[in-house]
């Protein structure tokens, strides 16, 4: 017997494509154009929360929480990134079609930018990267695919389905990751936005089920 394999994935294929030659771009440009392109495009969270005035020639702020998904801070961090989601996407994308993946993608790198700009409010270092909207990709796939289920229990008083066990299993786990890598990495020479990836991932864990509906071809 074959093992499974979905259909073509042309999001997550389109997605790749479209980072990868933002990336060739950068590279090709140099490293002045690329830093520009961090300051004017990424995400800087005291843009949002007005910490910092105007800056020059930049997108609007709340643009930013889009065109910042594009951006990445070299290739091994676009190879990471990408390896990973063209593992994961292409069976969420199967699961949820074409039009809901979208909106799953683009809401993690949302959700996980406004967290990290909660978190930092007064941060002028731009975050770049797709990790919120992979991660958001993430969450619905452990949630959707997961082999084992937990038990429906009872905590605090409160009656708890499978599903919402589950979830918060995965979300438990994702965030202590993340939180380690935190501890791990963020020592001034290099810094990691954790918050972006830990908003995205529990918006995946939130949509998952509502934007999951079987294998269709749209």
């Amino acid at each position: 017997m074959k093992p499974f394999s979905p259909p073509p994935a042309r999001v997550t294929q389109t997605i790749l494509i479209a980072c990868v030659l933002v990336q060739i771009a950068c590279f090709i440009a140099g490293e002045a154009f690329s830093q520009r392109l961090y300051m004017i495009a990424g995400l800087i969270p005291a843009r949002l929360t007005h910490a910092v005035g105007p800056l020059p020639g930049a997108l609007p702020a709340p643009l930013t929480l889009l065109t910042a998904q594009f951006l990445h801070g070299g290739w091994a961090h676009l190879a990471l990134n990408m390896v990973f989601l063209a593992w994961i996407g292409r069976y969420v994308e199967w699961v949820v079609g074409r039009r809901r993946f979208i909106a799953l993608y683009l809401l993690g790198g949302v959700a996980g930018g406004l967290l990290q700009v909660a978190v930092s409010p007064h941060s002028v270092m731009p975050v770049v990267g797709a990790s919120g909207a992979i991660a958001a990709v993430f969450g619905c796939y452990a949630v959707v695919f997961a082999r084992s289920r937990a038990g429906a229990r009872k905590i605090l008083g409160v009656s708890l389905s499978s599903d919402t066990v589950t979830a918060l299993w995965y979300a438990s786990v994702w965030i202590g990751l993340q939180l380690l890598t935190a501890l791990a990495f963020n020592d001034g020479a290099m810094q990691i936005a954790i918050w972006t990836h830990i908003g995205g991932f529990l918006t995946g864990l939130v949509f998952a089920q509502p934007f999951a509906r079987g294998p269709r071809v749209e």
